[in-house]
């Protein structure tokens, strides 16, 4: 329960903090940009954006993709009339302005050549000044179109992040009042005017425009009122839709603590404290495997060749070397194991430390070395299955993750119809089933009472005198060291250390159990040396512009 309670938390602070990717730590609190339509087709345009800064920075950029056929040219930025230098790389603009802490606003200047389409009737300037390629909110944006002289004949809307945005003037300007436009959002914005406006402009095509603009401004408002409506129904809906999975996930924690509860309850009324070291409810390296949770190291491999000698199937030779004395084995894993280390490794029933290095040196050997210690794995949770210490609750963990998917076509349709809120709660419930659904086990009595008599060892071992020590008999105290090397624990480990250095080096008794300890660092050496992969890791970069606005075109802006 507590992984599952653990995981839902990380996976809602990345939603809700997600990791910071830009350099530079800025915010663009105004956004104005006037777009001066010219007789010849030309479009003349100044940009005006405020920044605040939080710490050092070298200037902000401006990516500017224009649409096929036109062409940006004529690009300059100043800082209260004083002029700023500019690095063009093809579309990306980096106007260089160093300082620390500041609030700063930049002009910028350019010409659209070709910028507005003339056609027999109408003249369209038919523009987005930013994309899904932009990398950054604009706090304030607000847009205007200026055409040549006064008219009173205008055709205007905007799409995406300009929809509903558009007002027109008396004299033909037209606003563009978009408010906090987010990253990656687009925003065509479309004006249309008389086509005597421009006299000087080439004629993009001979034919009559108007009524395919209105047309498509109809659409656009019809569309954006059956998106309305629809959002109105989900907006109501979300509230019903997100409760009734708060309250399935709830119901699902409740009837999990429940069950552990009466685990509880049953593994005090069954328990019975270990004399020291518990009794082999099955082989140490399944006990291993089940108090590790099923991580598999050099630790558990080291104690399980411990295991091997402590139990009389294998006998030191000399202090690198081992030899098998027989290979009637209690389980299969002790049997896999053998064979592994003693034929494939080493050499007819003997097994030299030497002989693990040189294997592992030899390259073509890895696969075959993870293949074989893949193999005595499987074998030992093999063992541990069939003790039914986990009750993995399959049927209803498959129903649990079965049922999260119905959350997934919500949180699509909330976030389609902009209502982010309840799409981040969807998002949530699915992550947070998914979880469960994954996670969702617990220990049978059987499994609880094996877990508390290892627990209790665990916390005993350490603070275990030295006479209590001597009283053990000789195989609790190998079984003793052999758990501690295989759990790998810092204060298992000290404590071994601490017995190492008290016990009497003449005594014959004490001198078997000292040995035992030198076999343990030997092979544990070997073995962590041996048992090691490589990891690779990767990055990916990218390019700013995306051109997914109206005909090719786009931009966004930045900071460096």
């Amino acid at each position: 329960m507590k992984k599952i309670f653990g995981l839902v938390i990380i996976i809602f602070s990345i939603l809700v903090f997600p990791i910071e990717s830009l350099a530079v730590d800025y915010s663009i609190d105004n956004s104005r940009i006037d777009a001066y339509l010219q007789p010849d087709g030309n479009v003349m345009v100044t940009e005006k954006h405020t920044y605040q800064f939080e710490g050092e920075f070298n200037g902000i950029t401006r990516t500017l993709i224009p649409k096929k056929n036109t062409k940006i040219i004529d690009v300059t930025a100043e800082e209260k009339g004083s002029k700023l230098d500019i690095e063009q790389e093809d579309n990306l603009y980096k106007i260089h302005r160093k300082g620390e802490n500041e609030t700063i606003t930049i002009e910028i200047f350019y010409t659209i050549e070709n910028g507005v389409e003339v056609f027999s009737d109408v003249a369209q300037f038919y523009w987005p000044f930013f994309d899904e390629s932009n990398e950054s909110d604009y706090g304030n944006m607000n847009i205007f179109v200026h055409p040549p002289e006064k008219t009173g004949n205008v055709i205007a809307y905007g799409k995406d992040a300009a929809a509903n945005s558009a007002d027109t003037q008396r004299d033909g300007r037209v606003h563009f009042s978009m408010g906090q436009v987010d990253s990656g959002a687009n925003g065509d914005i479309r004006v249309a005017y008389d086509a005597s406006l421009f006299p000087n402009a080439p004629i993009a095509k001979d034919q009559a425009m108007k009524q395919d603009i209105l047309a498509d401004k109809e659409n656009l408002e019809k569309e954006q009122a059956a998106f309305e409506h629809r959002q109105d129904l989900l907006s109501g809906m979300a509230p019903f839709v997100i409760g009734v999975f708060v309250f399935y996930l709830l119901a699902l924690l409740i009837y999990a603590v429940k069950q552990r509860r009466a685990v509880q309850l049953e593994v005090e009324q069954q328990y019975i404290s270990a004399h020291f070291v518990p009794d082999l409810m099955m082989s140490l390296p399944a006990t291993l495997s089940f108090m590790k949770s099923g991580l598999f190291d050099a630790n558990v491999l080291t104690a399980s060749l411990l295991d091997l000698v402590r139990k009389g199937y294998v006998k030191k030779e000399k202090e690198d070397t081992f030899s098998i004395i027989h290979m009637q084995t209690d389980y299969q894993h002790e049997n896999i194991l053998l064979d592994w280390l003693f034929y494939k490794i080493g050499n007819d029933g003997t097994f030299h430390l030497k002989d693990l290095k040189d294997y592992t040196d030899e390259e073509s050997n890895h696969e075959t070395y993870w293949k074989d210690f893949e193999a005595w794995r499987q074998a030992v949770k093999e063992e541990v299955k069939t003790h039914r210490l986990i009750d993995k609750q399959t049927k209803l963990r498959t129903i649990i993750g079965l049922s999260s998917i119905i959350v997934i076509p919500f949180a699509i349709l909330f976030g389609v119809h902009e209502l982010f809120l309840s799409m981040f709660l969807a998002i949530l419930l699915f992550g947070a089933l998914l979880i469960f659904a994954a996670l969702f086990r617990f220990k049978t009595v059987k499994g609880a009472i094996l877990y508390k008599q290892w627990k209790e060892f665990q916390e005993k071992y350490p603070a275990m005198n030295d006479k209590d020590w001597q009283d053990l008999h000789n195989d609790d105290q190998k079984r003793a060291f052999i758990y501690s090397i295989g759990l790998n624990d810092k204060q298992l480990d000290k404590k071994n250390e601490q017995i190492k250095e008290v016990l009497p080096q003449n005594d014959r008794y004490n001198a078997d159990i000292l040995s035992f300890l030198l076999i343990a660092s030997l092979v544990q050496n070997q073995f962590e040396d041996s048992h090691t992969v490589s990891a690779a890791t990767t990055s990916s970069g990218g390019s700013p512009g995306g051109g997914a606005g109206v005909g090719g075109g786009g931009g966004g802006s930045g900071a460096f």
